[in-house]
């Protein structure tokens, strides 16, 4: 199974909830496509983690010791890696045998040497990895649809409103300010943001 390049496609935000995007002349693809990198992007900046596979190249200080902790977690495997100016085989790189190769830390991002050190230097450790969910998790993919069709459809209530009357029903929005944590008006999506944060210490 291929690896996926974006939370949802157009094809699942036209069908979803109520079908509010199912028009092409109102909402063509490339409008979708680009609202799903922005909510995937402020997701993974909240979060602190990539929801698809995602390639990052990175320089950082070595410090001497024989591990390195990189930017993102769900780390997956390292394509490039250079130390004072000397790449490193890439055999080296994708070996698995223990007394060799590089050992990954999937969950909280650490590149471990298991014959070397990460040289100490400024800026002179230059490492190319992937990292992110194989596969994005389903309450990922609705909240990041819920955001999509809200967003896109346009609607008559201020953006400053805290609450609006429907038909006879009062609706209140939650606090989304950012502040506390509280980073979206939509409960389902401050679930998922709480459940899948990666940036908080002792969770990542």
């Amino acid at each position: 199974m291929p690896s996926p390049t974006a939370l949802f496609s157009v094809a699942e935000a036209r069908a979803f909830d109520k079908a509010q995007l199912t028009s092409a002349t109102d909402y063509p693809d490339l409008t979708i496509t680009d609202k799903e990198a922005e909510i995937r992007q402020w997701l993974e900046k909240v979060c602190g983690c990539n929801f698809i596979p995602t390639s990052h190249a990175e320089t950082y200080d070595g410090d001497g010791s024989d591990y390195l902790h990189v930017r993102w977690p769900l780390i997956t495997a390292v394509t490039a890696l250079s130390i004072d100016g000397v790449s490193v085989d890439a055999a080296y790189l994708s070996s698995t045998d223990y007394s060799i190769g590089l050992g990954l830390d999937y969950e909280n991002g650490i590149v471990t040497r298991r014959s070397g050190t990460f040289t100490a230097g400024w800026s002179n450790v230059l490492i190319t990895y992937t990292a992110g969910y194989a596969a994005v998790p389903y309450l990922v993919k609705r909240a990041a649809l819920r955001i999509c069709v809200q967003e896109l459809p346009t609607s008559n209530v201020p953006f400053a409103a805290s609450s609006y009357e429907a038909g006879g029903m009062d609706v209140s929005f939650a606090n989304g300010d950012g502040f506390n944590g509280h980073w979206h008006r939509d409960s389902e999506v401050m679930k998922v943001i709480r459940m899948y944060d990666h940036s908080l210490p002792g969770i990542a």
